[in-house]
Formats: C-alpha cells, sequence, structure tokens
C-alpha cells in the first residue's frame, strides 16, 4: 500500500472521470459514444470526423488533465503563473523560441481540415478537462489553478515544441560551440570530426545564461529521444502476412507520453497510439495498413551568431548595424513581479540568448517549424489505402522529423524519412554560422520531398530504423550528420535476418533484447589487457564469461558499463580538458541527455580498436587497464566487495517520474514509481540510457509504449504503455500495464464491432449542449 496516495484520497478525494452515463458538452455537432475496456482504452464512436476527433480529445482531457496544462504552459510560457519565480526561465526560453508565437502565424496557411481537425479536438480537450469529471484533477486543487482552455492553435505550438525537445542537433551545435571555443577546432575534430570546425569565437556570459535556461527548461520538458521499429514481410512471418513493431524512447515520464485509443466515424477508423496533446495517431492501424514512427534526426534547425548593437534594438549585417523587430512578452508570475522580456527578431529566427548589448555573442535560432508552412502528414495519415498515398500526406510536414515503417493487407511494406529539411548557402548544420554574413543562412527552396531517403519491398524483407543514418543511396538530399549510433538498428537487422518465422510474440521478445553489440566490438581488445592488480584480474574474469547481455541481474553488465563510462571520461578529458562535461552531458552544463553525448559509443569502439597516438602520456593498454581497475574499484566501494552485490539492475535503476512533481516532497512519493531493476542501455533494442558522468543516475531515457501489429489479424496486435491510461494515482488504470511492460507483454486493441462490444466494460454518452 502506497500511503501517501492512499492519504492523498482521504485528502482530496478520488476524483475519477465520468466513464458512464450522459454528459452535455459544447462543441459537438452529433453525439458521440464512448467504450472503455478493462484498461480504461476508449472506443469512440462519433458519426462525423469533427466528432471523432473532439471525442479523442475528451478523453485526453478526462485521463490526462494535469499532464494537458503542462503541456500547455510550456507552449505558452505561462508556467511561472502557477509555480511562481522558479519557472520563469521555462517560461522565458519558450517565449523566445516563440512557439505560441509562431503557431499563429502558421494558423492561417492550414488547409481547412487540418484547422478543423486542431479546433474539433482542443474543444475536446477542454470539455474533457472540465466536464469529464464532477472534481478537477489532484494537480488543480494541490497547486491552487484552474484547467485553461484549449484553442487549436495550442496543438500546432505543442508539435513544434515535439519539434525542439526531439532534437536534431541544436543540442550538438551548442555542445561543439562549448569546446570549440574552451578547447579549440582540434578537440572538436578529435571527438568528433562530422563538426568541421572552422570558427574561432569565445563563447560568452549570453550563451551560459541561455544554458541556464535550457536546464531548467529541460527539468520541466525533458529533452532528447531515440526509438526501434521494424516492418517484416510475410514472407519471413509465421502467418505469411507482415508484422510491423515500434517502441518510440523518451523520458520515463509518469504519466507515459502516450495513449492508446481506438476511433471510428464514418469517415475513417483508426487504432494505436496516440502522443498526448495531438489528435495524431503515430502509430497504429486503420484496417488496411499499419505505421509506426521513431526519430527521424532530420536537421531542421540551425543556430546563428549575431552581434546585437549598443541600443540592444539592432544587428550586426555586414561591418554595419541594422534595427529589428523587437517584440515584448509580459511574464506573468505568482508570487512576485512581472517579468518583461524583449525578444529580438532577426531575418533568421529568434534571438534565444539574454539580450544584452556587449554580452555576446548572441545566438539566433533558424527552424523549419517556425516558419509559417503547411502541415498535413499525420493529420491525414490515417486515411492512406496505399503507400503511395501515405507517403503523400508527408509531403507537407516541416515538424519533428519521423522514420516511418509501413505495412497493409496487400503484403506491401515500406520506409519513408519524413521532416521538411533546409538547403544551406554554406556549410553543414554542425556549429552556428556568422549571421551578419550573407553567404551563410538558408535557401529559399527546402529539399524536394523526392530526394528523402524511402524504400519499399526491399530485398531483405524487411527495414527497420534506430534513429540510424539512412543508407547510402535512398535518398538525394542532405538531411544532416547527428544520427545516433548505429548499433540498436544492426541488432534488429542481424535478429531479423536469423528466422523466417517471426509472430508477435517474437517481435515482443525483441523489443526487450539487451545483447551488446558495442561489447562484441570491443571485447578482444579489453580482454588482452594484462592482469596488473586485484581488481583488474576480477574484471576480465568476470568479462570473459560474460554473454554480452545487459541484464539487470548480470554483475558483468555493470562493470562493462563503468568501464565504457571510465574510458569516455578519460577520452574526453584528453582532447577537451574545459569542456568535457559538456560533451559527456552534465546537467550543471548542459540539458543531460542529448544529441552529442548520447552517440559517444562508436566513437569510444573505433579508437579503442585502432588506438591512434597522442591522446595520452601512456598507452592505450596502460589506460584501460587503470579504466578496469578504477572501474571495479568504484563499484566496490559503492555497493559492496563482492560482484553478487554488483548486478545491473541494482547499479541502476528505472524510476518513473511525473517531470512537474517529481522532487516535490511527500508529491514525490505520489506521482512517482520505483525504482525499480531494469536492463540495457543506450544501444541495446531494449533501450535504458546510461549517464556516462554517472552511470548509477536512473536511466533518462525507454521505451514509453510498445507496439506490435499483426496486419489483417487486427485483433491478434498488442500494445502497451510503460504506465497506464492515466494520471490520476487513485485511477485503476494508473500503473495496471507496468507488469505487462516489464514483461514484455500487452493487450489488444478491439477492433470489430462485436469485438468491441465484447471489450466494453463501460460505456458513456456525450450528447450536443451549450
Amino acid at each position: 500500500m502506497n500511503l501517501p496516495r492512499w492519504l492523498l484520497g482521504v485528502l482530496l478525494g478520488r476524483r475519477l472521470p465520468r466513464t458512464s452515463g450522459t454528459i452535455e458538452v459544447a462543441g459537438l455537432r452529433q453525439g458521440i459514444r464512448i467504450g472503455r475496456d478493462a484498461w480504461g482504452i476508449p472506443h469512440i464512436e462519433a458519426k462525423n470526423e469533427s466528432d471523432g476527433w473532439f471525442g479523442l480529445g475528451f478523453c485526453h482531457g478526462q485521463d490526462r488533465a494535469f499532464q494537458l496544462e503542462s503541456l500547455l504552459r510550456v507552449c505558452r510560457g505561462t508556467f511561472a503563473e502557477i509555480l511562481g519565480p522558479r519557472a520563469v526561465p521555462v517560461d522565458r526560453l519558450s517565449r523566445r523560441i516563440g512557439f505560441h508565437h509562431s503557431a499563429k502565424k502558421q494558423w492561417p496557411v492550414l488547409s481547412n481540415s487540418a484547422r478543423e481537425i486542431l479546433m474539433a479536438y482542443s474543444a475536446g480537450v477542454t470539455m474533457g478537462i472540465t466536464r469529464g469529471s464532477t472534481r478537477k484533477a489532484h494537480e488543480f486543487a494541490l497547486l491552487g489553478c484552474e484547467p485553461t482552455p484549449w484553442e487549436g492553435v495550442d496543438i500546432l505550438a505543442f508539435v513544434k515544441l515535439m519539434s525542439f525537445t526531439l532534437a536534431s542537433n541544436w543540442d550538438a551545435e551548442l555542445n561543439r560551440l562549448r569546446m570549440l571555443t574552451a578547447d579549440g577546432p582540434e578537440a572538436v575534430r578529435a571527438l568528433d570530426p562530422l563538426a568541421h570546425p572552422d570558427l574561432q569565437i569565445s563563447a560568452g556570459s549570453a550563451i551560459e545564461r541561455l544554458e541556464a535556461d535550457l536546464q531548467a527548461f529541460s527539468h520541466a520538458m525533458p529533452l532528447g529521444a531515440a526509438s526501434n521499429n521494424w516492418v517484416i514481410a510475410g514472407n519471413r512471418t509465421r502467418s505469411g502476412r507482415p508484422l510491423l513493431a515500434n517502441d518510440p524512447h523518451l523520458f520515463p515520464a509518469l504519466p507515459s507520453q502516450w495513449y492508446l485509443a481506438h476511433v471510428r466515424t464514418p469517415e475513417f477508423e483508426v487504432a494505436g497510439v496516440t502522443m498526448v496533446g495531438s489528435p495524431a495517431f503515430a502509430a497504429g492501424h486503420n484496417g488496411f495498413a499499419a505505421w509506426g514512427a521513431t526519430a527521424g534526426m532530420v536537421d531542421q534547425v540551425d543556430l546563428f551568431l549575431e552581434e546585437i548593437g549598443p541600443d540592444e534594438k539592432s544587428l550586426r549585417r555586414g561591418k554595419d548595424f541594422a534595427p529589428c523587430e523587437v517584440r515584448m512578452e509580459a511574464i506573468v508570475v505568482k508570487g512576485g513581479e512581472t517579468v518583461h522580456e524583449p525578444v529580438l527578431e532577426t531575418p533568421r529566427g529568434p534571438i534565444i540568448t539574454p539580450i544584452f548589448a556587449g554580452e555576446g555573442p548572441h545566438l539566433s535560432f533558424r527552424a523549419v517549424w517556425l516558419d509559417p508552412l503547411p502541415v498535413r502528414g499525420l493529420l491525414e495519415a490515417h486515411k492512406s489505402r496505399s503507400f503511395e498515398q501515405f507517403r503523400d500526406c508527408f509531403r507537407e510536414w516541416p515538424v519533428l522529423p519521423l522514420n516511418f515503417v509501413y505495412a497493409d493487407v496487400t503484403g506491401k511494406i515500406g520506409w519513408q524519412l519524413t521532416g521538411q529539411a533546409p538547403k544551406r548557402k554554406r556549410g553543414w548544420g554542425t556549429l552556428p554560422q556568422p549571421g551578419w554574413d550573407p553567404d551563410c543562412g538558408w535557401e529559399k527552396d527546402l529539399v524536394p520531398f523526392e530526394q528523402m531517403p524511402h524504400g519499399e519491398d526491399g530485398h531483405s524483407g524487411y527495414f527497420a530504423t534506430a534513429n540510424n543514418p539512412p543508407p547510402a543511396g535512398s535518398g538525394d538530399g542532405y538531411v544532416g550528420v547527428d544520427f545516433l549510433d548505429p548499433y540498436r538498428a544492426h541488432s534488429i537487422r542481424l535478429a531479423l535476418d536469423e528466422r523466417r518465422d517471426w509472430d508477435v510474440e517474437s517481435c515482443q521478445k525483441l523489443h526487450l533484447n539487451v545483447n551488446s553489440l558495442t561489447w562484441s566490438e570491443i571485447r578482444s581488445v579489453v580482454l588482452s589487457i594484462p592482469v596488473g592488480s586485484e581488481e583488474t584480474r576480477l574484471g576480465i574474469n568476470l568479462l570473459r564469461d560474460w554473454d554480452g547481455r545487459v541484464s539487470a541481474d548480470s554483475p558483468a553488465a555493470a562493470v562493462f558499463e563503468f568501464f565504457v563510462a571510465e574510458m569516455l571520461l578519460r577520452m574526453t578529458k584528453a582532447k577537451a580538458p574545459n569542456s568535457y562535461c559538456w560533451a559527456l552531458g552534465e546537467k550543471a552544463c548542459n540539458p543531460g541527455l542529448n544529441l552529442f553525448n548520447s552517440r559517444r559509443l562508436q566513437h569510444l569502439v573505433r579508437q579503442l580498436n585502432d588506438q591512434p597516438s597522442g591522446w595520452f602520456a601512456r598507452s592505450w593498454i596502460e589506460e584501460m587497464a587503470d579504466a578496469l581497475t578504477a572501474a571495479v574499484r568504484k563499484l566496490r566501494e559503492r555497493f559492496g566487495p563482492s560482484p553478487g552485490d554488483w548486478p545491473w539492475g541494482r547499479v541502476r535503476k528505472l524510476r518513473l517520474r511525473n517531470p512537474i512533481l517529481q522532487d516535490v516532497p511527500i508529491l514525490k512519493w505520489i506521482f512517482n514509481e520505483g525504482p525499480i531493476a531494469w536492463g540495457g542501455d543506450a544501444d541495446t533494442i531494449g533501450q535504458a540510457a546510461v549517464v556516462w558522468l554517472d552511470p548509477t543516475a536512473d536511466t533518462d531515457c525507454i521505451a514509453g509504449t510498445r507496439m506490435v501489429v499483426d496486419v489483417g489479424n487486427w485483433s491478434a496486435s498488442r500494445f502497451v504503455l510503460v504506465g497506464g491510461q492515466s494520471s490520476n494515482p487513485l485511477s485503476p488504470h494508473f500503473l495496471d500495464m507496468f507488469p505487462l511492460w516489464q514483461r514484455g507483454d500487452g493487450v489488444p486493441i478491439a477492433w470489430t464491432e462485436e469485438e468491441v462490444r465484447a471489450a466494453v466494460r463501460e460505456e458513456m454518452e456525450l450528447r450536443v449542449g451549450v
């Protein structure tokens, strides 16, 4: 029994949503029926398309009220209204980037059908939060605030927020700039040879202040992402039908960022995984086709160096200064004075560093998704009846880049990288360029959709993506260099190659696979380390007998991870002694998990095998021996003298955390869950990223949802969330899927009318009201 949760119920009541009976709500056209199954998954039946999206928004609002409020306030930059001064940095950065500001400019260019979807969903969210329960959610009562009504433009702002937090490389640019200014171009070349460093410039206090704001922002809205997906042709499956699997990786949030649903209207029907805050089904099926997404890592963002004039209202252009637009933002602060934040708009984009003349250099932020461009993509993909039609939806998708795999009942399989990309006048988008130089910047036109990487009916009988670079020859357009290490993608492909009898259960098992390809590539060189101490001998003996699985019960896995962390620290310090903490993601310097530090392993493997001269004062083998000794010594000091004290799941744990309340005394015991023992690392298929500067820290990235679709046999498909459908800690659906998630199991989403009738446990009707 969780005593704090019990006490919450005693003091504030359970505050559960209404899931039966009849409710009259404004915003409907005809009316909706919503049935919920044993897992709280809604089956929404509407008489028109608009009401279908209203129903999805209503269910999101009922089950995820404060999660939606948090997203809305991050997007609008109004968190300080309810959290006080500590939230000012979050609001300040949000206003500078302009999620909501740019969404208002984009709204007029959307199609009528897109605007209708967003308005219907947002109206449903508002009604679900305010009318879907007899009492407002616990968080509102605890913070003494009221829910904020949603508008259609807020969903556009949310998609922009996701485009920022699922960063394609702005964080890597910032890391490289820090390394360049602190340790010089040789440090960047040694640690990241793709960067082409050719600038000499001082970082300055403005960038330091930006990093402080980023740190606060990432606490409220964690940054970074990774994911797996694969699709298998019928000639490799037991049934002869395609299979499609997906497991998006994000911060281990409670509640999950994901929500399961089924919507049926006369115009369309779709079931699967939605992202709370949007009407899009990021993964799922429509009775004909199935799809699943991973972060595509297309480089849609660049940072530019800017020089502000003495009047703080002008920018350097060539040798002169010219006036620019200044947008004033008023941030209301609970218990404090209103903060007036000036935002300078450059021809490239807003300046995101604090505006103080002489404190530069300043950074402006250029993003495809800040431009007023039309959006289709996931707003239409659920209606697709062919791979060509599915692909065509993403001709207009200027927001978060995604890698989609696809399969349909004709046996067709395919893959498409989406997310419109810029054409750069100069450079590769790896480092900030001078904004005052007219030869820098972007061309007017974007990379044509026909040049985006894709494939169909591959000769191997499958497609798989895991945030890896697209294969050579799959597209002609330049989409960036900042992809993650290829180990997860390669592991999936090796596994898929091994058999031709794949089924739902074997795909579910593959989701949990924690075999380390990294270890297989360095095993021989590590085991060649001479035994010079008792700690080294113990480490070598454990690793020699290790099966390479980063499992929760493995002491050898802990030795491996500590050794890797130790070598990464030593290598990075050797070349970047003044900026290694940025390169390895120390949260005091940078927003923790980011694209630069999360892809260090391939570089490490290459260096350990090649052992180039000039890195250390002593030989590589001596450095490795000392690192292994240090790894074993740290495990002994922290966890006990015997390897039996070092299982990886004891050393590094998984904790599900509420991003807003995770550190609040007492409340964290109500809204968090765990810790539990958990295996894996950033490069195993069963992803659970390691914080390299502290490998004992809770993992920051896991599969928040998993899905395996048996194409054509829809009810045999399985879905699961890391917690449950509800954000209410007193709901039976707060954590009911967590045991299933831990063992790799899932639940069906009933599809046919007969199956839905059998699955539904509670039913309610929404009627047209005022």
